[in-house]
């Protein structure tokens, strides 16, 4: 996640992101089988339609490598990932030893972000379709979201350090221009599944106002909303941004468009990946739609679309389960409720299925270990549970021998 913030490093001809991914995958099928037969607490049963279609929409698709083939691999990580994150985490004290690295991934992501945004770096700070080249700034955003609820869920538990990463990611985000990740570390505090007091969300919804406002009006956020060089200079106001009118790199201009595209072939759609190259030349340099459900609708029609509001539903609805099952008291479910929400509105203006390395394979990872936990602790209970009926048992057996006993005396 760390290192994938950097782009425009290959070896061999391959990007070091790409070898990333294809040593996560592999591995990923080595370690499942040797894990042994277990049940899988993974929710990939929702996720099974989507993957599915997926897989036969190839079919109708150019079969492009780059585009359609390596598209639809790269998904396939998500779900591995995520088993084998259930097979291995089974304590939150599991999950919190991997702590101290989110902390060097935020700095070392955080000092790169600085580099190329703020220093020497930012001359060769640039995107051509798609690749990035310095600092990956959107995807690095993303990452910024998973450690900030990770830290922000465990506040019960380390107050001073959560706070403090959160603030520090929220700082990093403001550097890299990223607006909407921004507002999601923002809306973090407001979704925290165990903050449950009205009162304490009510002072926390102020402080959030104030601290957004705040944000809002720096100047780094200011020009990245009103660049005169695009004519949206408005006059910096909220207002402007209610009505539209500021900087949406091009989002609005290309959406009616893809929009009117997919109409095309609107229940089985172009199939996956096809979105990239019609994108590219209406968008250019752009080759995604900055919106991930005009993408999947493009690429998959209303079925494709269907099956994949269905995977982040039946996900979510999942997460809160194992929430109300462990009694509201899983720090690591509400980390990955408030990721997984985060990730529902980043589709929204992005492409967050694209970030693998930086956002989505954290992201399953993070809901795989909860799913593992959460199992762990409802067999400690049944077993516990076992044991007392063992010992009550006893206690019965005990006590009818000594009333024979009595009795034959």
């Amino acid at each position: 996640m760390a290192f994938s913030c950097i782009g425009g490093m290959s070896f061999g001809g391959v990007r070091h992101t790409g070898l990333f991914w294809m040593a996560s995958i592999v591995f990923g099928f080595i370690l499942i089988p040797l894990k042994g037969s277990r049940k899988i607490t993974f929710p990939w049963l929702g996720w099974l339609p989507f993957f599915v279609f997926c897989g036969f929409s190839l079919g109708w698709s150019d079969l492009d490598w780059r585009n359609n083939i390596q598209m639809f691999i790269q998904m396939l990580c998500f779900p591995v990932i995520g088993i084998i994150a259930s097979y291995s985490i089974r304590s939150e004290a599991d999950l919190a030893r991997y702590n101290n690295l989110y902390i060097f991934a935020t700095l070392f992501i955080g000092v790169m972000c600085v580099y190329y945004m703020l220093g020497p770096g930012r001359s060769i700070q640039k995107q051509i379709e798609g690749v990035y080249s310095g600092f990956s700034e959107r995807p690095a955003a993303c990452s910024l979201i998973i450690i900030a609820a990770i830290f922000l869920a465990q506040i019960h538990k380390i107050p001073k350090t959560a706070i403090f990463m959160w603030l520090l990611t929220f700082v990093i985000c403001i550097i890299s221009e990223s607006r909407m990740a921004t507002l999601v570390l923002l809306l973090l505090w407001m979704i925290h599944p165990q903050l449950a007091s009205i009162q304490l969300r009510l002072v926390l919804i102020a402080a959030v106002l104030l601290l957004g406002l705040a944000a809002f009006n720096t100047s780094i956020i200011q020009d990245r909303f009103f660049k005169k060089s695009s004519g949206f200079s408005g006059s910096g106001s909220i207002e402007d941004v209610m009505k539209g009118k500021f900087d949406s790199a091009g989002r609005f201009d290309a959406w009616p468009i893809v929009l009117e595209r997919s109409g095309d072939t609107p229940w089985f759609g172009h199939g996956i990946g096809q979105s990239a190259p019609f994108v590219y030349s209406v968008w250019a340099p752009m080759d995604k739609p900055h919106n991930e459900y005009l993408k999947v609708l493009y690429d998959g029609g209303y079925i494709g679309l269907g099956c994949f509001v269905l995977g982040l539903l039946s996900t979510l609805g999942n997460l809160t389960w194992n929430l109300y099952r462990t009694g509201m008291q899983n720090w690591a479910t509400s980390a990955a409720i408030m990721g997984w929400v985060g990730f529902i509105l980043m589709a929204v203006v992005d492409n967050p299925l694209v970030y693998g390395n930086n956002f989505t394979h954290p992201l399953f990872f993070l809901v795989g270990a909860t799913n593992g936990i959460t199992s762990a602790i409802l067999l400690s209970e049944k077993n516990m549970d076992s044991r007392d009926i063992l010992s009550m048992d006893s206690d019965v057996r005990k006590s009818s021998r000594s009333r024979q006993v009595i009795m034959l005396r």
